[in-house]
């Protein structure tokens, strides 16, 4: 619809205002803004109201649709939006159809026709066309120049690494530099170099230090001139990444994640996302409800999961699945946070409903099968019925499942996976022989992987089947090797599991005494590395609770 407001023309579907000599566009979300105030000019409209209804899937402050309300007076003038004090906001300029301007030129155009035809001179004639041609070429070229807006200016900041281990110690600055170069090629906005945003780190003062280390972004979005910064941080491990980012804009934070299994491509994703959601900044065609970014709530939760705090994740998690219910990942998490929490039960229960989400959704994918495994893993480690025997049973059917899937889908990692939980049922249930078998092919597969850390769980069930079988001297060997693997790949989590195996083996032979200086090893690592999650790991064994979590 295109309505004449003043000396303006605008038109609402695409978010072009336009008068005799300049045009703008609309933000995508400014227009919403505006759409939704016309749709309600009978009606004073609530700040929440609007807020409600344009941002349903991103969590902002007030002051972001403040400066939408101002956007829409810059253009329109002051006077089309009324401002009532703590009740909202009102629009109160007449909109008056376009056509009152075009019968207008039409009459004009009919009065000179009815006008006396002049005598044609051909010089004239030649020269009034060059000078029309000209003039045309000159109005193409300012009206280029009005309507091109200069590019958002971005900068990504070193990417955080919590990966733990020593392959992955390059990620902070090549990791940078990654995701710098691979949006400058990819899209048309102002990406700030490398070099440029570390000089700008150091050149913080005091003040700005202070809040960038408390993890403000604005100290640098201010000394960059940047409209966009991007911060991150790398968890997981290899072949299943996470990348974590959160966007400092102009009006307010977004925060998602990225999961892949492979660092490459969990910068490449973002760099798509980012490039499809602020090259050239034009007006969505897209429904408002679908978020280009991952629901911001769900982002919050895997951030307080990942900081032991379950009970702040569950109901972020929980609003980021009323928002979006088929969020299998939200699922994921918030029933490893019910599984954490000592929630067994619930914890099943909603994975079983992802379970039958995904096969509804013909979703075959990483979510499926992680819903598979996470059954058999609380199965196996957290006993819940009376009939241990048909608890493994059942336990032994959904990873035998996620193992099925897996080699379908030619997802070597999950297939190793499978092999591990498969050996550890079948070491419970006394098979030795096919357990071995397992974590033997378990290990096969780990060998292939970048980061050979990997093999270490393999190598730990494989002792406590040697350990079952009375072979010390051969349960030895295989600790001795995962604790050499650990340690040379700088993994912490991993070495601490040996030596919380060590400690339980020396436990299960009566060896208390040297149970516990095992466990004070491990303990001594957690604590330097400051992961609360490993921190609990450890308080977990000297309080003999299960050491194990979904993680």
């Amino acid at each position: 619809m295109r309505f004449q407001i003043d000396d303006k023309v605008l038109d609402t579907v695409t978010g072009i205002v336009s008068s005799v000599d300049s045009e703008h566009s609309i933000r995508a979300k400014t227009l919403q803004v505006l759409n939704y105030l016309i749709e309600h000019k009978s009606d004073i409209v609530s700040k929440q109201a609007v807020i409600n209804a344009v941002w349903d899937d991103v969590v902002v402050q007030d002051q972001v649709l403040t400066q939408s309300i101002k956007e829409i007076r810059d253009l329109l003038g002051a006077k089309v939006i009324k401002t009532y004090s703590r009740k909202g906001y009102q629009w109160v300029a007449p909109l008056l159809p376009e056509i009152i301007q075009t019968e207008s030129l039409q009459l004009n155009n009919l009065q000179n026709k009815i006008k006396a035809r002049p005598v044609i001179d051909k010089s004239k004639v030649w020269i009034g066309a060059s000078i029309t041609v000209f003039l045309l070429l000159v109005m193409v070229f300012v009206f280029l120049f009005i309507r091109s807006e200069p590019p958002l200016k971005v900068a990504f900041l070193p990417v955080k690494n919590d990966v733990q281990d020593s392959i992955h110690n390059w990620v902070p600055l090549r990791g940078q530099e990654q995701l710098t170069l691979g949006l400058s090629q990819s899209s048309q906005l102002a990406v700030i170099e490398s070099e440029h945003v570390l000089f700008a780190i150091e050149r913080l003062n005091t003040q700005q230090r202070r809040a960038y280390q408390s993890g403000a972004l604005y100290p640098l979005q201010e000394k960059l001139e940047a409209d966009l910064i991007v911060a991150t941080r790398l968890t997981g491990f290899p072949e299943d990444f996470q990348l974590h980012y959160q966007l400092q804009t102009p009006f307010g934070v977004e925060q998602g994640i990225e999961f892949a299994s492979s660092v490459d491509d969990a910068f490449n994703q973002l760099v798509s996302k980012i490039a499809m959601r602020f090259d050239e900044y034009q007006p969505s065609s897209n429904d408002k409800s679908t978020s280009q970014f991952s629901n911001e709530a769900f982002a919050r939760g895997v951030a307080k999961y990942l900081e032991q705090d379950f009970v702040a994740a569950k109901p972020l998690l929980q609003t980021a699945l009323s928002t979006e219910p088929d969020l299998l990942a939200a699922k994921r998490y918030l029933a490893a946070s019910y599984a954490n929490s000592g929630q067994i039960t619930e914890a099943i229960a909603l994975l079983k409903d992802s379970i039958n989400l995904a096969q509804t959704q013909g979703e075959q994918g990483r979510e499926l099968l992680r819903a598979y495994l996470m059954i058999g893993y609380l199965q196996i480690n957290w006993p819940q019925q009376t009939d241990r025997e048909n608890e493994l049973l059942s336990a032994e059917q959904y990873v035998e499942q996620a193992k099925q899937l897996a080699e379908q889908q030619n997802d070597e990692l999950f297939i190793a996976y499978s092999h591990e939980e498969l050996g550890k049922i079948k070491r419970l249930q006394g098979e030795f022989g096919a357990s071995a078998r397992h974590l033997t092919a378990a290990l096969q597969y780990h060998k292939q992987f970048q980061g050979d850390y990997g093999q270490t769980a393999a190598l730990i069930e494989l002792a406590k089947v040697s350990n079952a079988q009375q072979n010390n001297a051969l349960a030895e060997q295989y600790l001795q090797q995962a604790f050499e693997i650990a340690t040379h790949s700088q993994a912490p989590a991993n070495q601490i599991w040996v030596l919380l195996a060590r400690a339980d083996i020396a436990r299960s032979q009566l060896l208390q005494s040297k149970a516990e200086q095992f466990a004070k090893k491990a303990q001594v690592i957690a604590n330097h590395s400051d992961n609360p999650m490993l921190i609990a790991r450890v308080d977990a064994w000297f309080n003999d609770s299960p050491v194990y979590t979904v993680n």
